[in-house]
This record gives C-alpha cells, sequence and structure tokens, in this order.
C-alpha cells in the first residue's frame, strides 16, 4: 500500500471520527426523537465503516473496539436501551478512546489489547442491560436528602415510584415517628391510612431515635403536593420530625416528565426486522416496561390495604361466614405478589452462562487446565443485580487463576491432578443470595501477605495478625504481593474495588484459604424481598414467622414450661427457652405450654443444634413475603417484616434465632 492511500485510508478515518462528534453533540443537545434515532443510524454506521477498515488494514483490535460501540448503537437503534444523558457521556467516552486509539496507529504505536479498557466497566453494564431488555431508565433516587443507608434500603420499584414521583413534579416528604411498642400496630396503621388518603406512601423505613431508645422509630416516605398534619391525627409526641426530603424544583428539566423522552421514534419495526424466530404456539411472550410492573405492585399493595380493612371489618361484626373467603382472598394476592416478585428475578444460571466463556478463554490463555463446575443455577437474583455483579466476578476469577491454581506441572509435583477445580455455587438462605468461588490451588500465602503488609505499615512492629485479619488485607487499596505486574493480576488494584462494588450493592465478602489446599471467596447479598413459607406464632403479644425449612416439631406441653427448664421431644432432651427472651423481651409471667422446635447446622457438628422455644399460639402456615430491613435498624435474628391485618409480622432467621437463644440461656445461668 502506497503512502498516498495509506494517507488517504486516514483521511477517511478522521471524517467519519469528525462525524461520530457532530452526532454525540447533536444527542447532547437535541431531545427530538426523529432527530435522536438519525443521530443514533449515523454513529451505527460510521461504526461499522470504521471496523470494516480496521479489520481490513490488519487492526483487529481496532476491529473490536468499534465492533462493540456498534453493537451498543445497534441496541439503542432497536429500542433495547434508551438514549440518556449517563448513557450518551459513555458512548462518547468510548469513542473518544478509539479516536485516541486511532491518533497512536497513525504514528505507527502498537495495538492495546483493549482500546476501550477505562471505560470497560460503564460499556459492560450498558451491554447487560442491552441483553436483560432494559430500558435504561433514569433513577432519581440518589436526590434524596436521606442518608446513604436509608437510600441503600430502598428497593428497586421504591427508586422508581421516587422517579416517578420527582418527575410529575410531586414532593416527597419524610415523616419520623416514635410510636410505642405496645400500641405500634394502631398507631402505625392509623398514620399510614391517613396519609394513604392525601398521597402515596413510598416507603417505610426503620431509624434508630438515639432521644427516646425505648420507642420504636420509623420513617414513612410520603409522596404528596402537600400534607396536613392535623389530618393525620397523630397521638401526642409521635412525630420526631417532617421534612422535605425530595425536591422536584432540583429536577433538569430533561428528566421531567414533560420533557420529550429522548428515546428512538419509530422502534418497532427496527427490532421487527431482526426478531427471533417465532415461538411455539404453546407460549406466548410479552414484555413489559418496568414501570408496568412497578404500577401493578403498587396497585397490588393497595388492594391487600383494603383487603386488610375488610377483614378488621368482618372481625368487628363478628362475620364468620367471610372468614373462609378472605383466606382465599389472601393466598390469591400472595400468589400475585409472587409472580410480580418473579418478573423481577433472572435465574442464576443466566448468570453463570455469561462467566463460562471468560473462564474457558482464561484457562486456555494461561495454560491452565481447569474443571468448571456450577451450581444453584436454578435460584433466582434480582435483574438489576446480574449486570452489576460481573465486573467484581470477572477479577475474582482472574485472580483465582493468576494467584491460586497452579501450572500442571506445579500441581503434578504436589500429588495433585493436572486439571485445576473452579466451583461456583449459589446458595439461598432466607432472603440471602449467596455465592462460592472455591478453587484447590495453593491458597494465599499468609506469610508472604504479612511481610507486604508490614513493609507498607499496614502492620505494627508488634502486632501478631490473625489469619482472618491477614485475609481482610488482601483488599487493602493498593495492596498486591506480586513484585511485579502480570499480564492477569498484580497491580495492586482490582481486590479493594471488589470490596467496594459489592459493599456498595449492599452485600459482604469473606475470604478464606489452606496453604497449598485452596481458597474460598464468599459473597453475600441481601435480596429485598423474598417469600419464604413460614410458621406463624404469637409470643408477648408480637407475630413472629419461623421458616419451616427449620421448623422440626410443633407440640403442646401438659404443663407450662420456663426458661432454662429441660424437655423431652421425640425421645431427645431439649433445652427450653421462650422466644421472648430469645429477642431480647421479659419472659412469659405464667410460663409456656406451647413450643416449637428449631434446627439449624452446626458449622462444625453433622448432627447440627436443636432448642424447643416457647410461644403463646401457634396460628398458621403460610407463605410470606419478607421484606428487607436497612442493617442499621435491623433487629438481631430478623430476616425481613410483613405488614399483615393482624399486625406486623417479623420474620426470624433460624441461625441466629438459636444463636439468640443460647446467648439467653448462658445469661440465665450467669446471673443464676
Amino acid at each position: 500500500m502506497t503512502d498516498q492511500n495509506l494517507d488517504e485510508i486516514w483521511a477517511e478515518w478522521e471524517d467519519l471520527f469528525s462525524q461520530a462528534r457532530v452526532q454525540i453533540e447533536a444527542l447532547k443537545t437535541s431531545k427530538a426523537p426523529h432527530q435522536v434515532q438519525q443521530a443514533i443510524a449515523s454513529l451505527f454506521r460510521a461504526t461499522h465503516t470504521l471496523k470494516g477498515m480496521a479489520g481490513m488494514m490488519g487492526y483487529s483490535a481496532f476491529a473490536r473496539g468499534a465492533h462493540r460501540m456498534e453493537d451498543l448503537f445497534d441496541l439503542i437503534r432497536k429500542g433495547k436501551l434508551r438514549s440518556t444523558d449517563s448513557l450518551v457521556e459513555t458512548l462518547e467516552a468510548g469513542l473518544l478512546a478509539l479516536e485516541a486509539g486511532f491518533r497512536d496507529l497513525r504514528k505507527g504505536r502498537p495495538e492495546p489489547d483493549d482500546y476501550l479498557f477505562k471505560v470497560r466497566k460503564q460499556l459492560g453494564e450498558l451491554e447487560a442491560l442491552g441483553r436483560l431488555g432494559s430500558e435504561g431508565r433514569v433513577d432519581l433516587s440518589h436526590m434524596l436528602d436521606l442518608p446513604e443507608p436509608q437510600r441503600k434500603a430502598l428497593a428497586e420499584e421504591e427508586r422508581a415510584r421516587v422517579t416517578v414521583a420527582l418527575q410529575d413534579e410531586i414532593p416527597i416528604h419524610g415523616l419520623e415517628l416514635g410510636l410505642a411498642f405496645d400500641l405500634f400496630d394502631e398507631h402505625l396503621r392509623r398514620v399510614t391510612s391517613a396519609m394513604n388518603v392525601q398521597g402515596e406512601i413510598i416507603s417505610t423505613l426503620p431509624v434508630d431515635l438515639p432521644d427516646a431508645p425505648e420507642l420504636l422509630g420509623f420513617l414513612i416516605l410520603v409522596a404528596a403536593k402537600s400534607l396536613d398534619l392535623a389530618a393525620l391525627d397523630l397521638p401526642g409526641g409521635t412525630l420526631r420530625s417532617l421534612k422535605l426530603v425530595g425536591d422536584p424544583t432540583r429536577v433538569p428539566r430533561a428528566l421531567q416528565a414533560s420533557a420529550p423522552a429522548p428515546q428512538a421514534e419509530s422502534i418497532a419495526p427496527a427490532a421487527a426486522e431482526e426478531a427471533p424466530g417465532p415461538v411455539g404456539a404453546e407460549v406466548e411472550i410479552l414484555r413489559l416496561p418496568a414501570a408496568t410492573v412497578v404500577g401493578l405492585e403498587a396497585e397490588l399493595e393497595e388492594v391487600i390495604q383494603l383487603r386488610d380493612e375488610l377483614a378488621n371489618w368482618a372481625r368487628r361484626r363478628e362475620a364468620e361466614e367471610a372468614v373462609p373467603l378472605l383466606a382465599a382472598m389472601e393466598a390469591r394476592l400472595l400468589g400475585l405478589q409472587q409472580t410480580l416478585l418473579q418478573m423481577r428475578m433472572a435465574k442464576v444460571e443466566t448468570f453463570f452462562q455469561r462467566l463460562e466463556p471468560m473462564i474457558k478463554a482464561l484457562s486456555r490463555e494461561l495454560a491452565k487446565p481447569v474443571k468448571l463446575t456450577f451450581t444453584g443455577g436454578d435460584l433466582e437474583l434480582e435483574r438489576a443485580l446480574v449486570g452489576k455483579l460481573v465486573e467484581p466476578f470477572i477479577h475474582l476469577i482472574r485472580n483465582a487463576f493468576d494467584h491460586g491454581l497452579e501450572s500442571p506441572e506445579e500441581r503434578r509435583g504436589q500429588g495433585k491432578s493436572e486439571q485445576g477445580m473452579l466451583r461456583i455455587s449459589a446458595t439461598q438462605k432466607g432472603r440471602v443470595l449467596r455465592f462460592d468461588i472455591r478453587d484447590d490451588g495453593r491458597g494465599f500465602d499468609l506469610a508472604r501477605i504479612e511481610e507486604k503488609g508490614r513493609a507498607l505499615g499496614l502492620i505494627r512492629d508488634e502486632e501478631s495478625p490473625t489469619p482472618e485479619r491477614l485475609h481482610r488485607m488482601v483488599f487493602e487499596a493498593g495492596f498486591t504481593t506480586r513484585d511485579e505486574a502480570g499480564a492477569i493480576s498484580g497491580r495492586g488494584v482490582g481486590m479493594d474495588a471488589v470490596r467496594e462494588e459489592i459493599e456498595g450493592l449492599g452485600g459482604e465478602v469473606h475470604l478464606s484459604s489452606e496453604w497449598k489446599r485452596g481458597s474460598l471467596i464468599r459473597l453475600s447479598f441481601p435480596m429485598a424481598k423474598a417469600i419464604l413459607a413460614c410458621l406463624k406464632v404469637r409470643a408477648g403479644g408480637v407475630l413472629y414467622g419461623i421458616p419451616l425449612t427449620s421448623v422440626v416439631r410443633v407440640q403442646t406441653q401438659p404443663k407450662a414450661l420456663r426458661g432454662g427448664e429441660r424437655v423431652t421431644v421425640l425421645g431427645r432432651e431439649l433445652t427450653f427457652e421462650s422466644l421472648q427472651a430469645c429477642m431480647g423481651r421479659p419472659d412469659p409471667p405464667n410460663g409456656q405450654r406451647t413450643l416449637v422446635v428449631v434446627a439449624v447446622q452446626a458449622a462444625s457438628a453433622a448432627s447440627g443444634v436443636e432448642l424447643a422455644l416457647g410461644v403463646d399460639s401457634i396460628l398458621e402456615r403460610g407463605e410470606v413475603l419478607l421484606r428487607g430491613l436497612p442493617e442499621h435498624a435491623q433487629p438481631a435474628g430478623v430476616l425481613g417484616v410483613n405488614f399483615t391485618e393482624g399486625g406486623v409480622l417479623w420474620g426470624l432467621d433460624p441461625d441466629a434465632l438459636v444463636g439468640l437463644g443460647m446467648e439467653s440461656l448462658v445469661k440465665r445461668v450467669t446471673h443464676g
């Protein structure tokens, strides 16, 4: 190829990038649907041409980058991604990265592995949204004047309702209430009923009340043009504070509901051009916008409230004939709740399917054969988590290959199979979804970690750090045991970012290992909502739900028992403790005759641990929709809450419950 021909090609590339800059500016300034569609179509064609020219000239890495950008513009073109300000910023960053790469190519510099490395996280999130059919909706919940833990406690549908309210120019008020325990149900129901008349209750969040620790504190978020406090009929001292937490005047004009939506005007025909083949006659698939599901859930909550009011009316009138009808209605409503909840969920298997090709490619690249195993694919996780988990998982798996799994020769010398083992599993307990990443590699060299920790000043000379602390040190910013960075890891970045991302999603990360035996990284995520089969009981006037998977037996004793006494159940002698005492409340004055045997699997015992819990009465068995609580306001032993017509039901964590019971029994012995 002559220099003149090459100059002409470079000039054509410059023209394409110049056109792309013009179209990006058009996306920033124009909100007219037809103009947005024209700009996206032009950008799609430009990146498609750049891809072809780069491939023709042998610049394979550039061609891959251009192809990735082309795919994103195609997703917008087909309506699978919505053009928003943040999306346009990411696309602009990607194009600028390609343009900088073009300048390097023209100077004769070698190609990098990935031109889009600096924006790979943002691009990955967009690709995940497109694959899941998301609309890329704006989230305005960050504009709420609330502490970060309370904003994070909002479920996805609540954030969507916040966004809709602010876009519709409706203020969001925060009422902080202090409720006495004995009148909690009555006062909360009275307040929420009155507020539902004046506006829409978006969320009820437990909060701490340092000035009144004897009261139960709740922050209720209400979307309303205005609130008439006199009409709320609040008991004296109940209202602790009232403030505006969401000001719609701060919403940018482009994001208000009255502004034209920055979305392509003609989506359906473009999507239909490349639609998949026909679905079998027995299955019809409909795609609904997430906002539609949010609206259905909100309407369902209102129907449930009406059902509760009807049940209270029937109870006052002693209308026994209404009981079976109300029970049937409750079952149907719960089923509908479960269906709507499942619409928000995705199989863990789909997440595993996205990881598998990358793991196999990494195995080939590093010449480290591995037996890959996935378990728990039938479980479900919230769709919003899928795209956000890919990046931390990718880093953890790369770290396992680079630091953990040995080469075939090294493994053979240790008497191991030449093929390494990598097992990724998902399990669910209550509302918590847990991922385990296990390998049978060399594990973490704690002596090396300690040496590096002392060199970095993370460990003082006189300290003797525990293995747990040394493992946690891996997640410190800039920490690495490598003297030189490798192609995969060792730059001192990544593990701290993994921890930050996981914690930012409300999860926890835990690391453990055994030298030359392998390592385990455990990620735990509390789900916003979960439906669990529970045994409903009442103790001390409070309604509780105990997951049926941990209930061994229910029985009634001929005489009342008190905490600390022994009782025989199915030929086994167990310790008895009242449920009230486990939850930190006073003992029942006359003891209890009804007991529930709860069993949990101990960490190092095959038989597990059993405890006989005393309750006042057994109500029924049934499925319960448990809603999560913010971590700072979650009582010990509680998985979540459910607001029922019979009062607030506290869903219990069996593992924590047995632990609390043992602590209570120890206190009885210690204090006589």
